[in-house]
């Protein structure tokens, strides 16, 4: 509105002019509903592009997982097999690989510990059987039923002894470096052990110690069940004398066990390891230990090994322990 003046000054009158706000408004409201309509396609184009990203990326992540579960159940063998890590993916495969190698051997030594049970108690359960159907057979005199109760009682206390040496090295193998030994008081344990036998068969057992204290890195009582079954053997084949030298050997303490015996051939040198095996020279007589193939696998789980070394005339087994 502007006032309008005449020729002489006064107001003559006034002038208003008017538009209407009403399309501005319109649009104003129109760009208020396309920028919201807009917020929102872009919103849901976003989150499905998100969602779409986020499930490509973790296809191969859902895929090794199911693929790892199905071979835990199947095929303990199985690796992804995709070389040192490098990023997320290959970080995940090394521990899914990791975690099933775990697995598997887990399982092995639940298979490895269930067949040598069944293997070291098939002899004396048959033992027991036969006793018991020989003292049933007929009516017998009440010495003959003691001779044969004593010969059941043997039988027990053999399959006893297998029992807590098979629990015991489960035990031990799953923790073998739970302290220290002295090397030379290992060896010298191990054969006060069979200082009986030694004297049933006249063979002298002599113990070499070594030259300075050498300290071992596993358990004493480990210690003593790896080193037990290889003496027995060297007194069992032996014919005069078996030696324990103990002696430094790099990083690790050697134990060497050596007899004047028959000696093992080069094509049974691994043979001999095996759980129920025996070598050409076996004379026929029952051990109630698990023998060599459990010191070996108890030597290897500490860390060690124990091998052979073929001989005509006679031969020696060498048990490597790590040296603390």
């Amino acid at each position: 509105a502007q006032p309008v003046h005449g020729p002489a000054g006064p107001r003559a009158g006034t002038v208003v002019a008017a538009v209407s706000l009403v399309p501005y408004e319109h649009t104003a409201h129109l760009a208020l509903v396309a920028s919201l309509i807009l917020d929102a396609v872009l919103l849901v184009l976003v989150v499905a592009f998100a969602h779409a990203s986020v499930g490509r990326a973790l296809r191969p992540v859902a895929e090794m997982t199911a693929q790892a579960a199905d071979w835990s159940e199947h095929d303990l063998d199985r690796r992804f097999a995709l070389g040192p890590p490098r990023d997320e993916l290959t970080s995940l495969a090394a521990t899914l690989d990791g975690l099933l190698g775990r697995l598997s051997a887990s399982l092995r030594h639940e298979q490895r510990f269930s067949a040598e049970v069944a293997h070291e108690l098939r002899t004396p359960l048959a033992n027991l059987r036969v006793q018991t159907e020989i003292a049933l057979a007929r009516e017998r005199r009440p010495e003959e039923l003691r001779d044969a109760l004593a010969a059941v009682q043997q039988q027990t206390d053999r399959l006893a002894a297998v029992v807590d040496t098979l629990v015991a090295a489960a035990e031990r193998e799953a923790d073998p470096h739970g302290g220290t030994v002295d090397a030379g008081e290992a060896a010298l344990a191990a054969s006060r052990a069979y200082t009986a036998l030694a004297e049933e068969r006249g063979v002298a057992l002599d113990v070499e110690p070594p030259a300075e204290p050498i300290e071992v890195d596993v358990d004493p009582a480990f210690a003593a069940q790896i080193l037990a079954p290889v003496v027995e053997n060297g007194l069992r084949y032996g014919r005069s004398r078996v030696c324990v030298a103990v002696a430094r050997d790099g990083g690790a303490v050697r134990f060497r066990i050596a007899d004047d015996g028959p000696g093992v051939g080069l094509d049974e040198a691994e043979a001999v390891f095996a759980p129920g095996a025996r070598g050409s020279a076996a004379d026929g007589s029952r051990g109630a230990g698990l023998g060599l193939a459990l010191a070996r696998r108890l030597a290897r789980s500490a860390g060690g090994d124990v091998t052979v070394e073929p001989g005509a005339d006679g031969g020696s087994f060498d048990v490597r322990l790590p040296a603390s």
